[in-house]
């Protein structure tokens, strides 16, 4: 009979070991699964959060463009580029008129010399 006890008592250890062991297993699973629905739902917050600084970060792109300083450094930039475009076109009117000048001094000198006259000054030291 104390062999039957023993047997039954390790029967029942046993028994007891393994009900601990499948009750930690399913607390196990519980836990995972409320992690996994926290996870998800962090996810689910940090994307709202990023499309709402997104919105944030391009509303205020807008603003800054249309702030004075963005109106004024927008104005500023269309001053700058037509100042220069005039200073080009000025610099290509004087090439073209430095040009044309210089042509008409090429073509007038030889007309107002004539071939027998000394185009050299007069000093008076030569023979009157």
């Amino acid at each position: 009979m104390k062999s039957s006890v023993g047997v039954l008592l390790a029967a029942i250890i046993v028994f007891v070991l393994l009900a601990f062991e499948y009750w930690q297993y399913r607390d196990e699973q519980a836990y995972r699964n409320a992690l996994n629905t926290q996870l998800v739902s962090l996810s689910q917050r940090v994307d709202s959060i990023d499309e709402r600084i997104q919105s944030a970060k391009t509303e205020l792109d807008t603003m800054k463009q249309n702030s004075l300083g963005g109106l004024i450094e927008s104005a500023n930039d269309a001053l700058i580029h037509g100042w220069s475009a005039m200073i080009d076109s000025v610099e290509k009117e004087l090439e073209r008129a430095k040009k044309g000048i210089a042509s008409q001094k090429q073509t007038t000198q030889p007309s107002q010399t004539s071939p027998g006259t000394d185009p050299a000054p007069n000093t008076g030291n030569g023979p009157l």
